[in-house]
């Protein structure tokens, strides 16, 4: 026989637990219908991406796709719809999550992902802003789990609870409720233009990541994203967006190691890095790796013409 206050305590402890269990589920329960109703935001665009777009040509990435690639001169060049699905300080990791996510409903005809060169260095930063996509986690358990579980094994069970999956999402909710964002179907221009005074030979860039170290993870995602892709027959073309200084990567190993795997793959990948139409243009670039409207419009007409003129098979 267990003492009186020993059978108490496991008494109160039951009960504290499960009064959390039902705060959570309650919680979780307005949680999403908040979350389910919204109609701008990133939100709104990474469940009209997993849910509700038809669009032919999908653009993935980071800051540099959403603010570069300009779906209605893709729709007028290629004749096709097109979405921009990238998302504002997300890596390689986001992108293979929202590729799978996609995949998982239909197969659109090309997938362009704008990639970083640095996205297979060692990132902490990764994991962090891939937060979020934990709201997402109980529908898309099977793309999500997998990627998490290469960070830590212990994040999969912290979102099991819903109050943890969308604590980050209120605040955004919000905002977007009061004041509503323009969508351009997921292109975010940016219209102020750099300053003249800026001088390329003075910038020095640095990418976010933790090391200088390729990350074997990294690695076999960005492998994982090439064959679930051709898996479901959809073609695939990498692009490396135009930088205002010029850049050298001869001696950067995740450049290396993504130029390496995507010969290997057969993946073409078009490197406006060092363009020239783009270098040093002030007019063209809202910060140094960053380019404003004008210059994503006169981007995003090239990078169009060049795939209708030389259409993509992998």
């Amino acid at each position: 026989m267990l003492p009186t206050e020993t059978k108490l305590f496991f008494i109160k402890a039951t009960k504290f637990i499960l009064i959390i269990i039902v705060v959570d589920f309650v919680l979780g329960l307005f949680a999403n219908h908040i979350f389910q109703s919204q109609k701008t935001g990133q939100y709104a665009r990474i469940n009209h991406i997993a849910q509700d777009t038809s669009a032919k040509v999908i653009i993935t990435g980071s800051s540099h796709a959403i603010k570069h690639y300009v779906p209605e001169v893709f729709d007028s060049v290629l004749g096709i719809e097109t979405y921009n699905a990238g998302a504002n300080g997300q890596k390689l990791i986001y992108a293979y999550a929202i590729q799978k996510i996609i995949l998982k409903k239909r197969a659109p005809e090309l997938i362009i992902l704008n990639i970083d060169e640095d996205w297979l260095y060692i990132s902490d930063i990764a994991y962090k802003r891939f937060s979020v996509l934990y709201p997402f986690y109980n529908e898309h358990k099977d793309v999500l789990k997998p990627i998490l579980d290469q960070e830590s094994k212990f994040s999969n069970y912290k979102l099991l609870l819903n109050s943890y999956r969308n604590n980050s999402t209120i605040v955004h909710i919000i905002k977007y409720f009061l004041i509503p964002q323009k969508d351009y179907k997921g292109y975010m221009p940016l219209f102020s233009t750099m300053a003249k005074s800026v001088n390329s030979t003075e910038l020095q860039l640095k990418g976010e990541y933790t090391s200088e170290e390729v990350d074997p993870n990294f690695v076999l995602i960005l492998e994982n994203l090439i064959s679930s892709a051709k898996d479901k027959n959809v073609r695939l073309l990498f692009v490396i967006s135009p930088k205002f200084t010029k850049v050298n990567l001869t001696e950067n190993a995740s450049y290396n190691k993504i130029i390496e795997i995507v010969n290997k793959q057969k993946i073409p990948l078009y490197d406006f890095q060092n363009d020239s139409i783009f270098k040093g243009k002030h007019e063209l670039f809202y910060d140094a790796t960053h380019l404003n409207d004008k210059g994503a419009r006169l981007f995003s007409r090239k990078l169009a013409e060049k795939i209708l003129e030389h259409p993509i098979d992998n």
